[in-house]
């Protein structure tokens, strides 16, 4: 018998691991009451390889989070998948063919029944990271030989991304960050996955990797294509809440994941 509550699925941004999420993690189970198993969060293949390894594409992150979501659907789970900065690109790709309307309608248990994009990157059909924004500043990011970027200017980065932190602790987050893929930058979307579930939207107010205005303007785009309201939650921080105010974004992913299960 399948659990009342949804189970939640994390999906990373882009040069960071699963461990960044592990205290929102816990945090989230502790708001649910502790509920075996009910979260989780993996590494994006993208950010976990390593040379000699062929750098992953965006297909490839897609394709290991859709197989996590498939197996907790054939569980008969309803799954909420939370999506961050670049995973809001794997997130939408990675929802083909598993919305909960779609596996119903094939006779299958389960699905995906909401998308919550996290200050999160969302394209349209046929437009990638790289098309919409382009190469990242050279002073921020170092393009590897291998097919691997790597962060340079750790300073900058960390004032850019963890705002909300001292500078001494956010450079600390920042040299444990990782090498990501070149090519999933450039993976196009296939599948507008924003247009087959409702979708929700945490805002982070203080956010200067991806600014607010820019995150209304792909709230906008996903009510414009898909027809639907977006849900809209906002926060008063910087790009990663997941390690700045964990409490705080627990408290809304909860919020959204019990609204999706009534």
């Amino acid at each position: 018998m399948a659990s009342s509550m949804s189970s939640i699925i994390i999906i990373p941004g882009s040069f960071t691991t699963a461990p960044m999420y592990y205290d929102l993690v816990d945090k989230i189970q502790a708001l649910r009451g502790g509920e075996s198993g009910s979260v989780f969060v993996n590494n994006l293949p993208s950010a976990s390889r390593n040379p000699p390894e062929e750098p992953a594409t965006l297909d490839d992150d897609a394709a290991f989070f859709r197989a996590i979501i498939e197996k907790l659907a054939e569980r008969g789970q309803d799954v909420v998948v939370v999506a961050h900065s670049y995973g809001g690109v794997v997130g939408t790709e990675a929802l083909k063919e598993v919305s909960k309307a779609e596996r119903e309608a094939r006779g299958q248990p389960g699905g995906v029944v909401r998308i919550v994009y996290l200050t999160a990157h969302v394209p349209s059909e046929g437009s990638s990271v790289t098309s919409m924004l382009g190469d990242a500043p050279t002073e921020m990011v170092e393009y590897g030989k291998d097919g691997f970027h790597r962060l340079v200017g750790i300073e900058t980065i960390a004032q850019a991304t963890f705002p909300d932190l001292e500078l001494d602790k956010a450079v600390a987050v920042v040299k444990h960050m990782t090498r990501h893929s070149a090519v999933s930058f450039a993976g196009e979307i296939t599948h507008a996955g924003y247009k087959h579930v409702p979708v929700s939207y945490i805002v982070c107010e203080n956010d200067m990797i991806i600014p607010p205005e820019m995150q209304r303007g792909y709230i906008e785009k996903i009510q414009r294509e898909s027809g639907r309201d977006v849900d809209v939650h906002t926060l008063n921080t910087g790009h990663a809440p997941n390690t700045t105010a964990p409490d705080q974004l627990a408290n809304v992913i909860v919020r959204i994941a019990a609204a999706a299960s009534a």
